[in-house]
């Protein structure tokens, strides 16, 4: 089956820049590894066991590596596979959070059937064959098992086409691994139009989704799965950031929530740049060589194991996606192709603009929270970013006092003449008496939630007083004279009630213009200083980079700098707020209301 990779490299030269510093990465890490006080492999779970293993037989095996050959290697091999051994379950599969797991099992094999492919030497024929049983007493379950994530699938069907094609080198073929694998794949890859999947995730799309379908087409035989990866990676693209970061706001998985490293990225695109000489992700590949791999020997394993990953990068491009000349795009440290002056998922509802060295990201995509604060949705409230340099503001939130209902979360995103408007609209109700004929002598009613909250009231079958707030916001960047400004216009109608709005702005910067709150404020996380903006225009300044806010609006006790996760987080003593800075602009939801961001470098 590893006969279906879609073509064979062609007799070009390796990066030996590339490989020798992986080499020298992953001798690093591996002697991290062997010299850690905490690394007792009889503790360790089934993933870092196998992980450490695969590690440690992929610098035995690499000629230029310090390790190569090493005498204590062996034995240390030989640990980590006891230790999957004594954590395999009756049926081969390991546990973790999730019991008797298929897809955490797979993660484990696909490891496992890496290493089995590295280790040929004579002193590792006791751990070779070890680790062959393992693989061998967790194959029927891999077969028969199921999921619980759309990644899940593809990463138990990397495993078995690898297990598959480990079947075909011995002469064994399993035709059941085929079928299951066909049933899986039968679903259709769960891509959406504009490239992304449907977890819209980077950490799953470096981590699970394409590194799987590269291995399923590869192993079993399906070179049409690339088109999947090839589309994800074209996807992604104009989401890097120049400190080596990716954008991942618009994620239904738990890095929504965190600042997500690039590097995951650099051999995916490496492997189809050299694949299809695509000079895009050969820019994409080269940019992001700069940053350290996280799992180097990992990845030394698959370069090892995919003749693609070694060869010099095709020539890098230098047009931006939409054809404008380098000269004419913004930078930022980023090759003009990562780096076009617009980008928009509509998919995720997100927008990203560039303009006199800002970067605006807007935000409209958050998923409905019908069943409630749940994992595998978007949800994250922050609808605007602005970086100028090292400057930045990484998240912008609103607040208003309506029913403990929460921050706004847009409901739909549109764009007009380079503007983005975000809008959405919530109801409370206060219910009225049951009409006569729903009364029930026990006085014992339905045990209903109503969308805040749950009680015993039959809450569907009476009358209500509605109150409604419906809030927009309008995104305009670019504006100015200079282009360097980001008007932002907030319209409320309805309920007249406080508003806070609430700006983040990441640690190791001088705010002025602003006033230092008094104390911690319930609901926020405020440990790095919060603040309120009354008059004027603030700052915020990280050496020569500013960005200018404003114009404050005057301090009310009504109106309380504090921003409010929802009852649904705070019954739970939870909250989402964001880390950071805080500064806040508070208000009434009465008309509108305009503000100004404004990103610029001072002298």
């Amino acid at each position: 089956m590893r006969d279906g990779i879609e073509s064979q490299p062609p007799a070009t030269s390796t990066d030996a820049v590339f490989l020798d510093g992986l080499v020298q990465a992953a001798d690093t890490y591996v002697g991290t590894l062997l010299t850690a006080t905490d690394g007792d492999v009889a503790a360790l779970p089934h993933r870092a066991a196998m992980s450490r293993l695969l590690a440690l037989a992929t610098v035995y095996a690499e000629p230029g590596s310090a390790h190569r050959g090493a005498p204590a290697l062996p034995d240390a091999m030989e640990a980590c596979v006891a230790r999957l051994e004594h954590l395999q379950g009756p049926t081969g599969l390991f546990d973790g959070t999730n019991l008797s797991s298929p897809p955490d099992s797979a993660f484990t094999i696909n490891d496992a059937c890496m290493a089995l492919e590295i280790i040929g030497d004579a002193a590792l024929a006791g751990v070779r064959r070890r680790l062959r049983a393992v693989v061998g007493r967790i194959t029927d379950a891999l077969v028969t098992g199921g999921v619980h994530t759309p990644n899940h699938r593809w990463e138990l069907c990397a495993a078995l086409a690898r297990i598959h094609a480990l079947h075909e080198r011995e002469g064994s073929a399993r035709p059941d691994i085929v079928e299951r694998i066909g049933e899986w794949l039968a679903e259709g890859i769960d891509q959406l139009p504009d490239g992304m999947y449907s977890e819209r995730s980077p950490l799953y799309a470096t981590a699970v989704t394409n590194p799987s379908l590269l291995a399923i087409a590869d192993y079993a035989g399906r070179p049409g799965l690339l088109e999947h990866v090839r589309g994800n990676l074209a996807a992604f693209l104009p989401w890097f950031n120049p400190d080596g970061s990716i954008e991942s706001l618009f994620s239904r998985r738990q890095d929504q929530w965190k600042t997500f490293d690039a590097e995951a990225f650099q051999l995916l695109y490496r492997r189809l740049a050299n694949q299809d000489g695509r000079s895009d992700f050969a820019s994409a590949a080269a940019w992001l060589q700069q940053f350290p791999l996280l799992e180097p020997a990992k990845a030394l394993a698959r370069t090892r194991l995919d003749p693609w990953l070694g060869l010099e990068l095709p020539a890098a491009s230098v047009t931006d996606l939409s054809g404008d000349s380098a000269s004419t795009v913004f930078d930022g440290g980023l090759p003009p192709v990562m780096a076009p002056g617009h980008a928009a998922l509509g998919s995720c509802g997100i927008h990203r603009f560039r303009r006199a060295g800002n970067v605006v990201t807007v935000f409209g995509g958050c998923d409905p929270l019908e069943p409630g604060v749940v994992s595998g949705l978007a949800t994250n409230p922050t609808f605007l970013r602005l970086a100028h340099g090292d400057a930045v503001l990484t998240d912008m939130r609103l607040s208003r006092s309506f029913f403990d209902l929460g921050p706004f979360r847009s409901q739909s995103v549109s764009t007009d003449a380079g503007a983005v408007r975000l809008a959405e609209e919530l109801r409370a109700n206060f219910y009225l008496p049951l009409p006569p004929e729903k009364h029930r002598k026990d006085g014992i009613y339905a045990l209903v939630h109503e969308g805040r909250f749950s009680a015993s009231m039959d809450f569907g079958s009476r009358p209500t007083v509605e109150h409604r707030l419906a809030t927009a916001l309008t995104i305009r960047p670019g504006v100015g004279a200079e282009g360097d400004a980001a008007e932002l216009e907030l319209e409320f109608d309805g309920a007249d009630t406080s508003f806070a709005l609430e700006l983040t702005f990441r640690p190791g910067g001088e705010l002025a213009g602003v006033e230092p709150l008094a104390s911690q404020l319930p609901g926020s996380n405020t440990g790095q200083g919060a603040f309120q903006l009354t008059s004027g225009t603030g700052t915020y300044r990280v050496g020569n980079d500013v960005i200018e806010f404003g114009p404050g609006l005057a301090a009310d006790p009504d109106n309380p700098p504090v921003y409010n996760p929802g009852e649904a987080y705070r019954y739970l003593a939870g909250t989402n707020a964001a880390d950071g800075v805080k500064v806040y602009i508070t208000g009434r939801t009465q008309g509108t209301h305009r503000f100004t961001l404004r990103g610029r470098s001072v002298v």
